[in-house]
């Protein structure tokens, strides 16, 4: 079984990539479709604050719907390859209009209903657990809390960080909740706290330095020991590490022309492109 594991693409799906998918069983996919570097250093500059009021409407606007073709477009090229798309969302998707961050409060149409309506190829499996062929998968994506949020003292304010330790305390209940049998692949977005998750971005980010891996993942793994843990986010990274008996396999960033194949067939064999 050849799996190609990729995601951060942000509107950038190298030709490369493209070629590599065209002879693997099935697509598994981290999230983050679109993109927009203008966007991305707007929001760092107001983190913690409203960033739509801060740079007005019109801006805005703009902003979120370079944002969203990029992502649209992404997810086209991929349903063109023709290959089964297993994936969850990443922190830059557009996939829930109630997530005014990302949507505005504009009139755009989610993923989610997009994908349903037009790319065939693709199976939503967060909070699932599936099979492909003899390979069981457990899916769950989208934003989760940040370690450093709820251990440290960050740049959110107090108020803000009592709800981001009731959703992290959440979310990890989640994973337990969906999650019915220890699986082969887990499929995720962020990473595990501990592993590739410490920031160390090129400019200005006020998280450098930061560990922002999820700590609900860390537990699930040491309790339920899938044989692979797939993720991505963390575009300084790529690689595996061993967590306990989980082999942790970080993508690289899609955009800059990384993504992993692994081979399952009994054993684990993961080779990286970058």
């Amino acid at each position: 079984m050849k799996l190609l594991a990729i995601g951060d693409f942000h509107g950038c799906f190298p030709p490369k990539l493209k070629d590599l998918a065209k002879d693997v069983d099935l697509i598994l996919c981290t999230g983050d479709f679109g993109g927009s570097d203008d966007l991305l250093n707007v929001l760092f500059k107001n983190l913690g604050g409203d960033w739509i009021e801060n740079v007005g409407e019109k801006k805005a606007k703009s902003l979120i719907e370079e944002d969203y073709e990029s992502g649209k477009k992404i997810l086209k090229e991929l349903n063109d390859l023709k290959k089964p798309v297993y994936f969850v969302f990443g922190n830059w998707d557009f996939d829930d209009v109630g997530n005014y961050e990302r949507f505005g409060g504009f009139n755009l149409e989610s993923y989610v209903d997009l994908i349903k309506k037009e790319y065939h190829f693709f199976n939503f499996i967060h909070k699932r657990n599936v099979f492909f062929k003899n390979i069981s998968i457990f899916g769950y994506g989208g934003m989760t809390v940040a370690s450093s949020y709820v251990k440290e003292k960050t740049v959110m304010s107090s108020e803000r960080r009592k709800d981001l330790v009731m959703q992290n305390k959440n979310d990890t209940e989640e994973l337990f909740k969906y999650s019915k049998f220890s699986v082969d692949v887990f499929l995720a977005h962020y990473p595990p706290e501990g592993v590739f998750d410490k920031v160390v971005f090129k400019g200005y980010n006020p998280m450098n330095g930061k560990h922002v891996g999820f700590s609900g993942y860390r537990t699930y793994i040491f309790k339920r020991k899938p044989k692979v843990f797939i993720c991505g986010h963390m575009h300084e990274y790529q690689g595996m590490r061993k967590l306990g008996d989980t082999l942790v396999v970080s993508t690289g960033a899609a955009k800059d022309g990384k993504a992993a194949l692994i081979s399952i067939d009994g054993g684990v064999k993961v080779e990286f492109i970058d």
